[in-house]
């Protein structure tokens, strides 16, 4: 391999990472803002410093480029690492919270003193405890906390402003929303989260991977806030853009959610009755279909309150 050949490998994330920032219309600043200096991105852009998949992962996530896009320019140990960090994801997503604690301690062991990676335990740790429940509030808020804190300290600035944050530092603030005691708070918190994604759209062309989950928490809490117009105009909006996804994620939820809430309205016709039974029966089939405990629950219901005969 001739030199200038041997030097588009090794630099190959580098001009990866440019590129992307030059065609998505990003500065320097938002994408380096508390991953790296101004000067560290400029060299990894120039090809001039080699660089871990680690700070590369948080750089792409700032632009909103989801892992199957950079999975392929990663070299054996880069891939090996974003292997254990996905196997710990995969393991909490699928509720198999021993094997994902059991991974978590390994891979901090191993990492857990780097800035980065500190992100990624505290999240992880914060997901798990928020899944399993063994922590009060607090405990877990600060764990959330704790993660941002390492690359999005000013984050409640830049979302007053409406500056580009990850995926990753979107879902804390979500934790931490979440979090929140008072219904009140949470819904305001909430709301102004709502507002940072509509503007993120307009920039961006696009809603962030969080939008959806968060979304679905903002339409929950109007509903405990007895709010249901808005609550139902919120959920329009997630179904909207779960639409344009094949990924299943929680839309159930937000089909049960609209129907609760297009009751708790009440129906001036037969029309609306039908469109929260069509909803109750979309949720049901979902849930049954993955096993869910509440979908016999929803079952009972439908058939007492709307007369539907289900066939076996």
């Amino acid at each position: 391999m001739d030199h200038n050949a041997q030097y588009l490998v090794e630099n190959e994330m580098g001009l990866f990472v440019h590129e992307i920032r030059e065609a998505k219309g990003y500065t320097m600043e938002e994408i380096s803002q508390g991953i790296c200096s101004l000067a560290t991105l400029s060299r990894i852009e120039a090809g001039e410093r080699t660089v871990d998949f680690i700070m590369i992962e948080a750089l792409l996530d700032r632009m909103k480029i989801s892992k199957s896009e950079y999975e392929f320019v990663l070299d054996e140990e880069d891939y090996d690492l974003y292997m254990k960090r996905e196997e710990i994801r995969k393991e909490i997503y699928l509720k198999q919270y021993s094997q994902a604690e059991k991974l978590l301690r390994l891979y901090e062991k191993e990492h857990g003193e780097k800035h980065l990676h500190n992100q990624f335990v505290y999240f992880q740790k914060a997901l798990l405890e928020q899944n399993l429940q063994r922590m009060e509030r607090k405990k877990v808020r600060e764990l959330f906390q704790k993660a941002i804190e390492v690359t999005a300290a000013e984050y409640q600035q830049t979302i007053k402003l409406k500056g580009i944050l990850s995926d990753t530092e979107l879902f804390c603030i979500t934790g931490l929303i979440n979090c929140c005691e008072d219904s009140k708070e949470k819904e305001e918190k909430q709301e102004e989260l709502y507002e940072y994604f509509s503007g993120c759209c307009i920039r961006e062309k696009l809603f962030p991977v969080p939008y959806r989950s968060a979304m679905g928490d903002y339409a929950e809490c109007l509903y405990e806030n007895e709010k249901y117009e808005l609550c139902i105009r919120i959920c329009n909006e997630v179904l909207e853009e779960l639409y344009k996804t094949s990924k299943l994620e929680n839309r159930e939820k937000i089909f049960k959610l609209r129907a609760m809430a297009r009751e708790k309205k009440g129906f001036k016709d037969e029309t609306e009755k039908n469109q929260c039974l069509r909803d109750f029966l979309t949720a049901y089939y979902v849930m049954e279909f993955y096993g869910e405990e509440d979908a016999e629950r929803l079952k009972q219901h439908i058939e007492e309150e709307y007369g539907w005969q289900f066939t076996e």
